[in-house]
């Protein structure tokens, strides 16, 4: 019998196949400390004389990385040693972000959660339900409210409130199916009537009211200081 046996297998071949992944993971190490120097660096400006002898790597070797990341337009030279970063944000600093905002989202969860137990302990107290009211100087006190008109509305649970991008004017739709809504003006100064539009329907499904205004704006007279409840025809009610 002619048996053939496979060939020895080439000693040269086979030290080519492990040097050359030696070499390739010694790139990709060498890669990942660049990409840490780039993270650590402000202006995403670096000198590769300083990046070879950070990384303990020769010059040719970090060449092979920069002329790869600038062939796909993610650095470019500056001079001749010199290299910047084209290419946004590292990972490393967009993870920060992340994190940061997760800890900001886990704040507000935290602060919504507080906020609902304290809204639950106010409405479901019986005894403080006789001290539950707003008066005047309590809005006016509000510094953010300052040379603002304000409207305050007294409605029953689960009413919905529309407020369409204003274009000349300013729209406030209210909807209730549980009982009558009850708009008051909060202001100093009388308001004009012909600046004040406002319509309400009653009827089986539960209250309507949509109120226009066209302008903003102080009006001589004497202070009013109290909440001026609004009709259903715009004009203030005594």
């Amino acid at each position: 019998l002619d048996s053939k046996l496979p060939p020895a297998p080439n000693p040269v071949a086979r030290k080519s196949l492990f040097e050359r992944s030696r070499c390739d993971t010694s790139l990709g190490l060498l890669t990942q400390g660049f990409a840490e120097l780039l993270n650590r660096s402000a202006d995403g400006v670096l000198d590769l004389n300083v990046v070879a002898r950070e990384l303990n790597a020769p010059k040719r070797r970090v060449y092979d990385v920069t002329n790869v990341l600038e062939g796909v337009k993610l650095l470019r030279k500056k001079s001749k040693n010199t290299i910047q970063w084209l290419g946004g944000q590292m990972a490393g600093t967009a993870d920060q972000e992340l994190n940061s905002l997760t800890e900001e989202e886990k704040y507000l969860d935290e602060l919504i959660q507080c906020s609902n137990i304290g809204l639950w302990l106010l409405s479901s107290l019986t005894l403080r339900l006789t001290y539950a009211y707003l008066t005047y100087e309590d809005v006016h006190k509000i510094n953010s409210l300052k040379e603002q008109t304000v409207i305050v509305i007294k409605a029953p649970a689960e009413t919905k409130l529309e407020v369409p991008h204003p274009e000349e004017s300013l729209q406030v739709h209210l909807r209730s199916t549980q009982g009558p809504i009850e708009v008051f003006l909060c202001s100093d100064d009388p308001v004009p009537m012909e600046v004040m539009d406002s319509s309400a329907a009653s009827d089986a499904n539960g209250s309507h009211l949509n109120w226009t205004t066209s302008g903003i704006g102080s009006v001589p007279g004497s202070a009013l200081s109290s909440f001026t409840p609004v009709s259903s025809k715009g004009e203030p009610c005594a």
